[in-house]
């Protein structure tokens, strides 16, 4: 199985983190991939390496938890694309995004 979350808010972006543990911990689930797309700036912002859970969202990326961030929410002033935790994925846009990966089979759960 494939799950895809949609982020939009700061909150969302700590809230993911729990989820996608329990995703991944779930025996029950056989998960080939799982992705975090973050379509505005302020919850990408909490994506660099200084941020209160960049330990854990660094741990799910070396994992293989994909995080695309759309590039136009990354123009936001509070986000530095330089201070992206390293794995990090600019796309196109957030809503291409969701949309690529629905059509790709991922289940969407939106936060």
């Amino acid at each position: 199985m494939q799950t895809v979350f949609h982020v939009s808010t700061p909150e969302d972006v700590r809230v993911v983190v729990a989820k996608v543990e329990n995703l991944l911990a779930d025996e029950t689930v056989e998960m080939e991939r799982v992705a975090v797309v973050l379509d505005r700036g302020d919850a990408i912002a909490e994506l660099h390496e200084e941020a209160e859970h960049a330990e854990a969202l660094a741990d799910l990326l070396t994992g293989g938890t994909e995080f695309k961030a759309c590039s136009n929410a990354a123009r936001h002033p509070a986000v530095s694309t330089d201070e992206l935790l390293s794995g990090v994925e600019l796309v196109s846009s957030g809503v291409g995004e969701l949309t690529r990966l629905q059509q790709d089979g991922f289940a969407y759960i939106r936060l």
